[in-house]
């Protein structure tokens, strides 16, 4: 009796345990396949990324010596676009509400701009309703604060 429900026992244990472990992997490989894609750009554009973010939606890396932010969408058929801090004089987090719910956030973004006229050069979406529910909205705000402090900093230098 003891070793059946011994052998009983681990069979749950395996059931219950085994979908976590799987899920676990699965994240790790898919963060890695993600960090592998952000080098592989990053020497496509030559560029040596130092600080680096990832997330489902979004990649960033930037090149503290070059002065370059490399932005990949992976969501978008991993489309990226390199830019050159030296021409961006601005950033600035900006936080979309929804019309009708003014405390839930709808969009964040992190728009960059030239030095004349205010111009908007690119907007770096990190949180959309729309496109990414599953994210939360709070916390892709401290990310995006994370990176306008960062950019910032550079912008300075």
């Amino acid at each position: 009796m003891d070793t059946a429900s011994t052998l009983i026992g681990l069979g749950l244990l395996a059931v219950f345990v085994l979908p976590i472990l799987f899920l676990i992997w699965q994240q790790n490989t898919k963060e890695k396949n993600r960090l592998k894609n952000l080098k592989e750009l990053s020497i496509k554009n030559n560029l040596n990324t130092d600080t680096i973010e990832i997330s489902a939606t979004l990649l960033l890396g930037l090149d503290s010596k070059a002065k370059k932010l490399l932005v990949i969408e992976p969501t978008n058929n991993m489309q990226h676009q390199v830019l050159d801090l030296s021409y961006i004089k601005n950033a600035k987090v900006s936080s979309h509400p929804f019309p009708d719910k003014p405390e839930l956030i709808k969009r964040i973004s992190l728009d960059l701009s030239e030095n004349r006229n205010n111009k908007k050069l690119t907007e770096i979406i990190f949180y959309d309703e729309d496109d990414n529910s599953s994210n939360n909205a709070s916390e892709r705000l401290v990310i995006a604060q994370k990176w306008n402090r960062i950019i910032s900093e550079k912008l300075s230098a």
